[in-house]
């Protein structure tokens, strides 16, 4: 019982290490949870014990990127997924690479795009809404709002349907 309790955890982080592996982007526990409890791959408090665990044994690494604790696979991750790929299951590694390449395409997209708010000192609340592209910004809107409220529906607005309100605002603009 105590051995194959053993070999499903092995094969959770190994799935795991795929999973970050396969992305191939910094991705942080809120979204690496998500996913994994969306896709109905493992319960939340496994899933933090084995994230927990591959931190501790060296496979993951949890660094900074652009502010946020984000995880990335270190060399001996990609290793031990090269040394036991036998072990995870085949249709299960074909299910994860058709479903990251959309993920990998969200988490890209969100990591240009930035949306943020803070209170002045006359109480009002000034909201900023960014997109950038290669390093460059390419958009940049800043409003002034009078409550918390209205500034957070906008930022979370701005997070849902970026492209849509970036091309409505561009328009009105272009308009003779």
């Amino acid at each position: 019982m105590l051995l194959e309790s053993g070999n499903r955890l092995a094969q959770l982080k190994l799935k795991v290490l795929f999973i970050i592996n396969t992305l191939n982007l910094p991705i942080t526990n809120m979204d690496l949870t998500k996913f994994i409890l969306e896709n109905n791959y493992m319960d939340y408090f496994t899933l933090q014990e084995v994230v927990l665990e591959l931190q501790e044994d060296g496979f993951v690494n949890l660094g900074q990127t652009e502010g946020k604790k984000s995880y990335t696979i270190t060399v001996a991750g990609q290793e031990a997924i090269n040394m036991f790929s036998d072990r995870i299951p085949k249709n299960f590694k074909l299910e994860i690479t058709e479903i990251l390449k959309t993920l990998q395409k969200e988490v890209k997209r969100n990591k240009n795009l930035f949306a943020h708010y803070y209170q002045r000192k006359d109480e009002d609340f000034t909201v900023i809404l960014q997109a950038i592209e290669e390093s460059i910004i390419i958009f940049n809107f800043s409003l002034n709002v009078p409550t918390e409220k209205l500034a957070k529906d906008i930022v979370a607005k701005w997070k849902k349907n970026p492209d849509k309100i970036y091309s409505e605002i561009i328009n009105i603009l272009m308009r003779p």
